[in-house]
């Protein structure tokens, strides 16, 4: 069953949890965040794996960087450094130089990493360690099957650098950061889950989405669906994670096709056409009416 969010509340103020409640957890992406507060939570095997992950993904990081330096690759780390302490799926890499995306995989396997899965838009890589794994998803787009959803370009114009263990990263602007998770959880992925949530709760709070931005990027309208969500789910009213109707799902496709070929022609419509087959883009025909 989906969690509400008075529920999630209880969990972090210490609430007893049960195997329901951490799966809901897990399928909402805050297990790790709500083990920080909730420390029952800090016992069970789930949190600890998260834990493992965590590390994982940040000695993996370091390496990318390592890797990035030596190649002399533009690159930004996506979708994976929240406003609150969040481990995900797998760590989100965006290529600038997609030439250099063949060297980087051969250095990456150089280094225990295989080949999980090619998609359209990414390739994922994946290492086993200490009883876990890390999936790198290595993007040369923001997209969903072929068509972009944010503009490569516009997240290394604005990118900014933060240190881990001496590594620096390269990693989106606050803004951009905020609106990638709303047009993600939109265009994407169709649904809003727990972490989507509350990285746009701390966006808003901390005044990282401002509306000429999201004119500028073609995403006032995921703006505008998200901030009804968000009301709906602090009442009480939706649970997480929530699925979209298919009418809120193609009313903001449509204003982002329209705000994309306002400045480039037909082609992000061909891009669209395209992607007919794909994973994302097929999960509108699972939608409600």
């Amino acid at each position: 069953m989906p969690v509400r969010f008075t529920e999630f509340l209880k969990v972090l103020n210490g609430e007893a949890v049960d195997d329901q409640i951490i799966h809901e957890l897990i399928v909402n992406k805050v297990l790790y965040f709500a083990g920080l507060y909730n420390k029952k939570l800090q016992g069970t095997e789930e949190w600890q794996e998260r834990k493992r992950r965590f590390m994982l993904q940040r000695d993996a990081i370091k390496e990318f960087a390592e890797i990035a330096e030596k190649l002399g690759l533009r690159y930004i780390i996506v979708k994976t450094f929240k406003l609150f302490p969040y481990v995900p799926d797998d760590v989100d890499i965006l290529i600038i130089d997609t030439n250099l995306m063949s060297g980087v995989i051969n250095e990456l396997k150089k280094r225990g990493y295989f080949i999980r899965q090619i998609g359209t838009p990414e390739v994922t890589i994946r290492k086993v360690a200490n009883k876990t794994y890390v999936d790198l998803d290595i993007h040369h787009k923001m997209a969903t099957g072929n068509y972009v959803y944010y503009d490569a370009f516009t997240l290394w114009r604005n990118r900014r650098k933060i240190t881990i263990d001496g590594y620096q990263i390269y990693v989106p602007s606050p803004q951009d950061e905020c609106v990638i998770t709303m047009a993600h959880a939109v265009l994407k992925e169709f649904e809003i889950l727990l972490s989507d949530f509350l990285q746009t709760y701390l966006c808003i709070k901390q005044n990282y989405i401002e509306p000429n931005y999201l004119f500028r990027t073609g995403h006032i309208e995921t703006y505008k669906l998200i901030q009804k969500k968000i009301s709906l789910i602090v009442l009480d009213k939706i649970a997480l994670p929530h699925r979209l109707q298919i009418w809120e799902a193609v009313n903001v496709y449509l204003h982002h096709l329209k705000h994309r070929m306002r400045r480039e022609s037909y082609k992000p419509f061909l891009e669209l056409v395209s992607s007919a087959g794909a994973r994302g883009i097929k999960k509108v025909f699972a939608l409600r009416i």
